[in-house]
């Protein structure tokens, strides 16, 4: 009876192995048929009893896949309703104060419940700035949103995208319950189980069931997150300046502009000054010894010359 047990285990471990590596590689619209390696199996069994009980646990098996049918599938592709779409948008806006709309879209976007994941403000030139903006807006809101952006600015751009993933989240949905099926009978089977080896057949299984469940919760929940929360991109600009008229712009900020620029000169100068004092520490060995040799070489020519106008001296005495 114990080997009868180990080998049942084994079977019942290997048929739902296949069957999952079936659902996953085909999806939602496979024909899984275990017949013909059923019987294979079934042949090496030692008697009726062990036959039956494979029987009934691919029947289970069976019942608990929860796949949907073909007909479901067409009825929620059909029906708009239940179809699962990804709006995406973005935007170009020509604006007199870059810095003043970032804060309007923010609250905007705080109006409709939605969220900035990105905000990025950058100056194009002396006066002039520019931003970028990701924004996350809940689906049902996001013509509003639009239609709300385009009155803060001149539009250059403006582009929307609809992708619909309807089959693709069907079947992804089909396939986690199903891997979930698989892990539930496969728990009951290591309940089974009665020596090491058949806890650890049983337990490798689980380990690669409930890796595959992970991974297709993780891009499910990634696809609902794309599906509920539309996402559009803004770029802003500021006008540029036009030269036959003159703009107040460029006196904008003009204290604080002064006080960086002279600050910024103060410190180029305390930063030169610091670096001479550096390069004159660093040569003062050099300058010792150069002095000293000017002394040697001042005191030698200063005795020469003397020499030189005393044997003068002498020379005009004699005649």
């Amino acid at each position: 009876m114990p080997g009868r047990k180990s080998a049942l285990i084994a079977l019942m471990v290997v048929l739902v192995g296949l069957t999952g590596l079936q659902i996953t590689s085909c999806g939602i619209t496979a024909e899984h048929d275990l017949s013909e390696p059923l019987q294979e199996q079934v042949e090496m069994a030692p008697d009726q009893p062990v036959e039956n009980h494979i029987h009934e646990e691919q029947a289970k098996i069976e019942a608990e896949r929860g796949t949907v049918d073909q007909g479901t599938i067409d009825q929620r592709v059909d029906d708009p309703a239940l179809r699962h779409v990804i709006r995406r948008g973005s935007i170009d806006l020509t604006v007199k104060d870059s810095r003043t709309m970032v804060q309007e879209i923010r609250d905007i976007v705080k109006d409709f419940e939605g969220i900035v994941s990105n905000s990025y403000l950058y100056e194009i030139r002396e006066g002039q700035y520019g931003a970028r903006m990701t924004l996350r807006i809940p689906e049902k809101h996001f013509e509003a949103v639009l239609d709300q952006l385009e009155t803060l600015g001149k539009v250059t751009n403006i582009q929307t995208e609809l992708e619909d993933v309807t089959m693709q989240y069907v079947d992804l949905e089909s396939r986690l319950n199903n891997q979930k099926a698989q892990e539930e009978r496969l728990t009951e089977i290591l309940e089974m189980a009665e020596t090491v080896e058949e806890v650890l057949e049983v337990e490798k299984e689980l380990y690669r069931i409930r890796g595959e469940i992970e991974s297709m919760s993780a891009r499910l929940t990634r696809l609902e997150d794309q599906i509920t929360y539309s996402t559009i991109n803004i770029s802003l600009r500021e006008e540029t300046i036009p030269t036959e008229t003159i703009s107040p712009a460029v006196f904008q900020n003009l204290g604080s502009r002064i006080a960086q620029a002279f600050i910024g000169s103060t410190n180029f100068i305390l930063n030169a000054v610091s670096v001479l004092i550096v390069v004159l520490s660093a040569l003062i060995p050099a300058l010792i010894i150069i002095v000293i040799i000017g002394v040697i070489i001042f005191l030698f020519i200063r005795r020469h010359i003397k020499h030189k106008a005393i044997t003068k001296k002498s020379g005009q005495e004699q005649n």
